[in-house]
């Protein structure tokens, strides 16, 4: 039998489940925000053969737009639409030593949210379009204020720069091939959040990818969430599972913790592709200080250990230390970053890579 489309499925299920909402369900008030952000950086890169320095929007938190309507239901309920969207400027995750320019380029990939969202009093929300899947955020618990710059996906930094044998030409394997933290992504897809009980909630998702051409995979998440306060201490703890088509199954998760009255803090993430060996864990520690009046200062060294990226029995590792200064009048964070990458395999023996970067994240 001839299987449809994921998205033909799931078309139909959502418009009944939107047309099912009660007639009682009128809109009562309604509110619109516009929001956004912009995210540029001077970055420093040595392969240990060429160097270059150059501007760019900074992948970890790219440059976006968006846009909430929401209104109340008469059933106490809510409806969303959210759209978000990149402005589609070359980031640090697409340049390479010989092509540095801050190109634009929109495509619909830059398309992050298109999405409506139902928020029933007692059952939970519904969600259906492109948006994040149930295990988008899994890998990266973290209360360090510095992600912007510094967490978990290492390859938001400079992915693309390749690692190279001294004074050869790159090799086939770049950051981006070097380090992943499995995490979930945006999908056009199905969802549904359960209401929060004692801290814990459950997520499913079921979509597929329909943003990049000849990419027709099919995701399936399940994810696990607690996050509760203990009197000084502030937790959040994720767990996720994700099966993608028929032939790939990932399991994720991480832990942050954070003592407020010192500003201590600390990460750890970890995630295993089942049916290969790629394993990685990544652990983090972080302080946060009102040093100065404009706002918090945040500092943290991260550590990131992978397994049979790219190359079976190859090793990944890198060591991140990262500050962002806030400053909360003008929301803005200012960062700065140096982190150190190397990558190990038999028969092989590539540079480190250094990467700094310094830059600024403004939302409004």
């Amino acid at each position: 039998m001839r299987q449809l489309p994921l998205s033909r499925l799931a078309i139909p299920a959502a418009s009944s489940v939107l047309l099912a909402l009660p007639h009682t369900a009128a809109a009562q008030d309604s509110t619109f925000n516009f929001y956004g952000q912009l995210n540029f950086g001077l970055w420093s890169v040595d392969d240990g053969t060429q160097s270059e320095s150059f501007i760019t929007d900074n992948d970890n938190s790219n440059t976006r737009v968006g846009a909430i309507w929401e209104s109340g239901l008469a059933n106490g309920g809510k409806l969303k639409f959210h759209f978000e969207t990149a402005l589609g400027l070359r980031g640090s995750s697409s340049v390479t030593l010989d092509d540095t320019g801050l190109d634009f380029d929109w495509r619909r990939t830059e398309l992050r949210k298109v999405e409506v969202v139902y928020t029933t009093p007692g059952i939970g929300a519904f969600s259906f379009g492109q948006g994040s899947t149930a295990t988008d955020g899994f890998s990266e618990a973290d209360f360090s204020g510095t992600s912007v710059i510094a967490y978990s996906a290492i390859g938001d930094l400079a992915g693309n720069i390749a690692f190279r044998p001294q004074g050869g030409a790159p090799s086939a394997v770049d950051i981006g091939d070097a380090f992943s933290n499995f995490d979930g992504a945006r999908r056009f897809r199905v969802r549904y959040d359960s209401p929060d009980f004692s801290g814990f909630g459950v997520s499913v998702s079921a979509g597929e990818e329909v943003l990049r051409e000849g990419d027709d995979r099919e995701f399936y998440d399940l994810g696990l969430k607690y996050a509760r306060d203990f009197g000084d201490i502030k937790m959040d703890a994720r767990l996720g599972y994700s099966w993608i088509d028929s032939d790939e199954e990932l399991a994720i998760g991480s832990l942050a913790m954070l003592h407020e009255p010192t500003g201590l803090n600390a990460a750890i993430s970890t995630g295993r592709q089942q049916e290969g060996d790629d394993d990685f864990i990544y652990v983090k520690l972080g302080y946060i200080q009102d040093w100065f009046p404009a706002g918090s200062t945040a500092v943290s060294l991260d550590l990131y250990e992978g397994n049979d990226f790219a190359i079976t029995g190859s090793e990944s590792s890198s060591v991140g230390l990262g500050i962002v200064q806030r400053l909360d009048r003008h929301n803005v964070e200012i960062y700065a970053t140096y982190r150190t990458l190397s990558f190990d395999s038999t028969g092989t023996n590539l540079e480190d890579i250094d990467v700094m970067a310094l830059g600024a994240r403004w939302k409004f």
